[in-house]
């Protein structure tokens, strides 16, 4: 592509793609790599793009103008702007049908060949396409389900005594227990050792030193029936004949975020291969972080992820403990005595390698917030994980609150219990209105409930964002104190004072993004929540005297002109709120209120609120869609029954 995208025009195409059916559960992350590969094509009024039942070169995403799609001579479609073409034909290379440009039209075109090595270097978008079942028909030279997708391991200098072994190999077992993923982990031996599978699930083999190339396809691409796989993790070695699709690297920090991505995009070796930085925090030493910072929101050109590096995670383990354990050999996982902090952290680092993060959006809205904790205690109930929580204005006291507490393998509903009863015993009122002097005081309070806790050590990534006047721009906040993160998102302009670091002027995050879903986009979420609970009230307010002078006397009034103009930000901050819910996986707005303004800061109407959510159809419908999503996620390396079969066939 000739020039980069925007942030904007980037969540638009990644949307736009996953109303194609096949890529309706494919992860954001793969689907943001596959965004790299497009090349822009115009078509003149009148002229062919595909014709039925020739080779089909690949699929588009229409981005202006109308199409026309014909089968067997009769009208089948038109498609517009934002609509997809084509996924369906690509994997098998033919076209169904004959498409002709009934107008000048544009689209941004997903070459045949970047897509199947896409997919033959990510499992999960290998099944999404249900290249699994088609094996050979898929009209390459070899059978694209023998690709396994081959990730490597590596320290970084200030992390060498790190025990990495030790670490790939209970990732492996997590990995295997959550997902039931085909996994092969080789190992270097004195001599070849085929695949065996262990009682914790895995499959191991070892090679030598001067392993062949042929003994590597034998053991890994050819292998028949159940153990063709869908990872090999590569344990300390670079076997030949296996390309690595991806680099996880252990880092004592995150990486430097500030290069431009036209720089770098020469540095990738293929389009398929990333490097996961992985973020070590260990318990008892959590990094010391003084200084709130973040990374602006911005549209431009330079605000995409960096291409050579996947969103990092960060994982909290004492492997100082973990090494003075007994070797853990092919032991089932529950056998180990691990702890649940342990086991936690594990977990949410398969996902990212994996590519099934799951990030949700909290809006502001003052105590309205409060329906936010009834979405996440669903989710936690529900088992549906939550690797990294962006907020604005109120949610990122509820965000902050399930965060801080979310530790060592605590699930964080404690932390939104406590800031119920906060709510409910008016300290939170005593807060908000002492903030109107000073949001120190809110700092204070939430210092006082949580501690001393940064954002770099929290186990669930906590991003809230804020509004910086001095740039007129967003920042997602990353390191820091909590507590002033949280300051800082919700100091609402014109009620509370502005949160100061100079040269940064912070106000209320909801004011540039009330559902800062993008930020969940670059922190990696393959599956997406936003919740956009500000409700707007309808104004029914009726002149005292009838007639025109009643209406002129009444357009007069001060008092009814800053009512207007309240609920004229009202409506505004709603309607800005679901532009994040619009570009989420799973989206929710809640319905008008009789009022809202009126009830949005009495914070001991807390357990109101959350009743109210907890009998709102449309939320819970919403959230047995997200449910649904994460079961297709986290199964998706399931075959149907007798699949298996047909693949050993």
């Amino acid at each position: 592509m000739g020039t980069l995208p925007s942030l904007s025009e980037t969540r638009q195409r990644l949307f736009a793609l996953k109303q194609a059916g096949p890529l309706r559960y494919t992860s954001n992350s793969v689907l943001l790599q596959l965004l790299e590969s497009a090349q822009e094509l115009t078509w003149e009024e009148g002229q062919q793009v595909c014709q039925e039942g020739q080779p089909f070169d690949g699929f588009f995403l229409l981005s202006d103008g109308i199409l026309e799609a014909r089968r067997d001579g009769l009208v089948l479609l038109q498609l517009r702007a934002g609509q997809v073409l084509g996924v369906e034909s690509v994997v098998r290379g033919i076209a169904s049908a004959t498409v002709t440009a009934i107008s000048r039209a544009r689209a941004l075109f997903f070459p045949r060949e970047a897509v199947l090595n896409l997919a033959e270097a990510r499992a999960g978008l290998r099944q999404d396409l249900g290249l699994d079942l088609l094996g050979s028909e898929g009209g390459r030279q070899h059978s694209v389900d023998q690709r396994a997708e081959v990730v490597a391991f590596s320290t970084a200098p200030e992390l060498r005594g790190v025990p990495l072994s030790l670490l790939v190999g209970l990732l492996a077992k997590v990995q295997v227990r959550d997902f039931g993923d085909r996994l092969l982990l080789l190992k270097q031996g004195a001599q070849a050792a085929p695949p065996v599978l262990g009682a914790d699930g895995v499959y191991s083999a070892t090679v030598p030193a001067d392993v062949t190339e042929q003994q590597v396809r034998e053991f890994v691409l050819s292998h028949t029936g159940e153990a063709r796989f869908d990872y090999v993790f590569l344990d300390g070695l670079e076997p030949p004949g296996l390309e690595q699709d991806k680099t996880v690297r252990l880092v004592d920090r995150p990486p430097a975020t500030n290069a431009p991505t036209a720089r770098v995009r020469p540095l990738l070796r293929s389009l398929a291969h990333r490097t996961l930085p992985t973020v070590l925090v260990h318990p008892r030493r959590p990094p010391e972080e003084q200084e709130l910072c973040g990374r602006h929101l911005r549209d431009d050109g330079d605000a995409g992820l960096e291409p050579e590096l996947l969103a990092p995670v960060w994982v909290r383990l004492d492997w100082d403990e973990l090494e003075r354990k007994a070797p853990v050999g092919d032991a089932p996982l529950e056998a180990l005595g691990l702890n649940a902090g342990t086991l936690d952290s594990l977990a949410r680092w398969a996902r990212a390698v994996t590519h099934r993060r799951v990030g949700v959006a909290l809006s502001g809205g003052g105590v309205w917030g409060f329906y936010h904790v009834h979405v996440l205690r669903w989710m936690v109930r529900r088992g549906i994980p939550i690797d990294m929580v962006s907020s604005a204005s109120m949610g990122s006291a509820v965000g902050g609150y399930f965060c801080g507490t979310a530790l060592d393998g605590a699930n964080g509903l404690g932390g939104l219990d406590l800031l119920v009863d906060q709510a409910m015993s008016r300290r939170i009122t005593a807060a908000a209105l002492a903030s109107v002097i000073t949001t120190r005081a809110l700092q204070w309070r939430v210092e006082r409930d949580l501690g001393n806790v940064a954002l770099g050590s929290l186990t669930t990534r906590f991003l809230p964002v804020a509004s910086d006047l001095t740039t007129g721009l967003c920042t997602a906040m990353e390191e820091g104190p909590l507590a002033l993160a949280v300051r800082a998102s919700s100091s609402a302009p014109g009620i509370w004072a502005p949160t100061l670091l100079p040269p940064a002027r912070y106000v209320d995050g909801a004011f540039t993004s009330n559902v800062p879903a993008e930020a969940l986009l670059r922190a990696g979420a393959d599956l997406t929540f936003a919740g956009n609970i500000f409700p707007f009230g309808h104004s029914s307010r009726q002149p005292l005297f009838p007639g025109t002078i009643g209406r002129f006397i009444a357009a007069l009034n001060p008092l009814e002109r800053a009512l207007d103009l309240v609920a004229s930000g009202v409506l505004l901050l709603h309607n800005s709120g679901e532009v994040g819910t619009q570009q989420s996986d799973v989206g929710f707005d809640i319905l008008s209120r009789s009022e809202p303004l009126l009830t949005a800061m009495e914070f001991t109407r807390a357990r109101d609120i959350i009743t109210q959510a907890e009998q709102d159809p449309v939320l819970e419908a919403k959230l047995e869609e997200l449910a649904a999503h994460w079961e297709k996620l986290q199964r998706r390396s399931k075959l149907p029954e007798g699949a298996a079969g047909r693949r050993a066939a």
